[in-house]
């Protein structure tokens, strides 16, 4: 993971601004950490981990047994990683585009566009993991981007890692300021709307995780999004599938279609500017 560590392992209000009175307790039962605000829609945990605590969970989560297990709970399989490239390659990436894949795991998307061709780089929280990916691999990835030059790069993507920032504002802003004008960035996060989140509220397995810090809908990650500077900001209702089989793709299809997916997909830019030239 995948963004600045907060030293008091807290946060008293809403990164939208709000203050502490616009916030109400979200789940009754299960995970009743986390809490709810009214201006912006967004979901998180009143008590955010210390740096110390975010260190070790994926310290852990990252060890060599759980990668070679693949039960590291940080990455996506990989039938998804293939289908995330193939969407990127046929319908978002050009000829010549440099890439970032922001919270690269292991490296495995790096990986796959780097075998097809294209300049990708990797950013990368969890020192296990890019000493995994440096190893195994052969590729170096970033451990944050205070050395990316302005307007770097034409694609980003940050595939189920947004609900994991400690600064949300911080690294949305970041990742604005080293895309390309006219760039594309995609996300993808567990949508607090789905079906299953809906059912099983506090005991979801997505709000047990301790490491996700943020749960979204669409409201509230188009607001994030927009204040940070992206436009043009869309949800993607048919995203790229996560798990083969016909049966996972009725599923997905279907509840993607009535908007009770488990996966939010969510695609913005960066508006071309003439004062603006890649870095």
């Amino acid at each position: 993971m995948k963004s600045r560590m907060l030293a008091d392992g807290g946060i008293r209000t809403c990164p939208c601004g709000a203050p502490r009175s616009r916030l109400a307790q979200y789940y009754s039962a299960g995970e009743t950490d986390f809490v709810l605000c009214g201006d912006c829609g967004c979901v998180f945990r009143s008590n955010f981990p210390t740096e110390v605590e975010l260190v070790d969970i994926y310290k852990k989560a990252y060890s060599s047994t759980n990668i070679n297990e693949i039960e590291t709970e940080q990455e996506s399989g990989d039938y998804s990683i293939q289908s995330y490239a193939n969407y990127l390659l046929s319908s978002i990436t050009r000829s010549g585009d440099r890439i970032l894949d922001y919270g690269a795991g292991t490296g495995a998307l790096v990986a796959t566009l780097r075998s097809q061709g294209y300049d990708t780089q990797g950013v990368e929280f969890a020192t296990n993991a890019r000493e995994f990916c440096a190893t195994e691999r052969q590729i170096s990835l970033q451990a944050n981007l205070e050395c990316t030059p302005d307007n770097h790069y034409q694609v980003i993507t940050m595939i189920e890692v947004i609900e994991h920032l400690t600064d949300l504002t911080e690294t949305l802003s970041e990742l604005y300021r080293v895309l390309a004008p006219g760039g594309t960035l995609l996300v993808t996060t567990p949508s607090r709307t789905g079906i299953r989140a809906r059912l099983e509220k506090g005991y979801w397995r997505e709000a047990q995780k301790k490491f996700h810090l943020f749960l979204f809908d669409r409201r509230s990650i188009f607001f994030h999004m927009k204040k940070a500077g992206f436009t043009g900001i869309r949800r993607k209702l048919f995203g790229p599938l996560q798990k083969p089989g016909l049966q996972f793709a009725l599923y997905a299809r279907a509840t993607q279609l009535v908007g009770l997916s488990g996966t939010l997909c969510v695609i913005a830019h960066k508006e071309p500017g003439p004062l603006q030239e890649p870095g």
